[in-house]
C-alpha cells in the first residue's frame, strides 16, 4: 500500500493531503518549511493501524494561502475546516515543531474534536534558546531573514525549500515564504497556565533533551499544565528526535492507550 494524493477545497483554501491506511482517523502535521512528504516512513509504519492523513500546511508544498500570511491559529482552523470537511471523528493528531504548535492551537481552539494530540518539539513560548537558534539560521526581525546566513546553515535544504513550495505561486514565491515564516516563528504565543489547562484532549508531549528550540524546561512547563498531559523525553537528540525510533516507539504506546480499539 502506498499513500495516495488528494487536494480538497476549505473556502478559498485548497488543501493537498496524502492518504494510507484504514481504521481510525490520525492527522500528521509537519514541521515549519516542510511539506506532507517529510511522513514518507512515518506513514507506511501508522497504516497498519489508523487511516493516515499528512497535510501541506497553508503556505505549504500544495496546498495555498490566499490570505498570505501565516499564524498557528489559521493553521489549527484550517484543520479543523479538514476534519469537517471528510467527515472525520475525533482524530488522534500528530504535529511535529510547527504541527506540534499547531496540535497545540487546536486543543485550545476546537475543544472535544480530537481524540489525542502529539506535540512533537513544541514549546509554549518563545523562549531565550529559542530565539537564539532562530537568530542564529537568519531570523532576527519578524518578516525578514538573512537569506545568505541561511542558505549557509540550511545547506543542500535551502534549495530543497525553493522547490518544494512553488506550486501555486511560481518559481520566486519561496522569498515570501521565508518572510511569512520569519513573521510566524518570531511570534510564537506565549501560553498562560491557564490556557494550557483548558486543552482537555489527552496530550504527549515529546522533546529531545537536547532540542535547542524548545527543550527539557519547555517540555515540562508544557506537560504539566496541560489538562491530561504526558511526558516523554529522546535521550541524546536534539530537534531533529521525530526521526528516532524511540521516538515513534513512545508515539505508538500512547496512541494505543487513546484509539477507538485499544486492543
Amino acid at each position: 500500500m502506498s499513500a495516495k494524493s488528494h487536494s480538497v477545497m476549505i473556502g478559498d483554501l485548497e488543501v493537498h493531503y496524502l492518504e494510507e491506511g484504514r481504521g481510525q482517523p490520525l492527522l500528521l502535521l509537519h514541521g515549519g518549511t516542510a511539506t506532507a512528504a517529510s511522513w514518507g516512513e512515518a506513514m507506511p509504519r501508522l497504516a497498519d493501524r489508523y487511516r493516515v492523513f499528512a497535510l501541506d500546511t497553508r503556505g505549504h508544498g500544495r496546498t495555498s494561502n490566499p490570505l498570505q500570511q501565516m499564524s498557528y491559529a489559521q493553521f489549527a482552523d484550517d484543520v479543523a475546516g479538514f476534519v469537517a470537511a471528510l467527515g472525520l471523528k475525533r482524530p488522534l493528531i500528530i504535529g511535529y515543531s510547527d504541527g506540534g504548535q499547531t496540535a497545540l492551537e487546536f486543543g485550545l481552539r476546537h475543544p472535544g474534536k480530537a481524540g489525542a494530540l502529539v506535540m512533537g518539539g513544541t514549546v509554549s513560548r518563545l523562549t531565550p534558546a529559542m530565539l537564539e537558534g532562530l537568530r542564529s539560521w537568519g531570523f532576527s526581525v519578524p518578516g525578514e531573514v538573512d537569506l545568505d546566513r541561511l542558505a549557509k546553515e540550511f545547506g543542500p535544504y535551502f534549495e530543497q525549500i525553493k522547490l518544494a513550495h512553488s506550486h501555486h505561486y511560481g518559481p520566486e514565491y519561496w522569498r515570501d515564504f521565508l518572510k511569512q515564516i520569519s513573521r510566524l516563528w518570531l511570534t510564537v504565543p506565549t501560553y498562560s497556565e491557564r490556557q494550557l489547562a483548558s486543552i482537555s484532549a489527552p496530550s504527549l508531549v515529546i522533546m529531545g533533551d537536547r532540542d535547542q528550540l524548545g527543550g527539557i524546561d519547555e517540555a515540562d512547563r508544557l506537560y504539566r499544565h496541560l489538562g491530561a498531559g504526558e511526558l516523554s523525553i529522546i535521550a541524546n537528540v536534539g530537534h531533529e528526535a521525530v526521526n528516532k525510533p524511540l521516538f515513534w516507539d513512545a508515539v505508538r504506546e500512547f496512541l494505543a492507550r487513546h484509539d477507538e480499539r485499544q486492543d
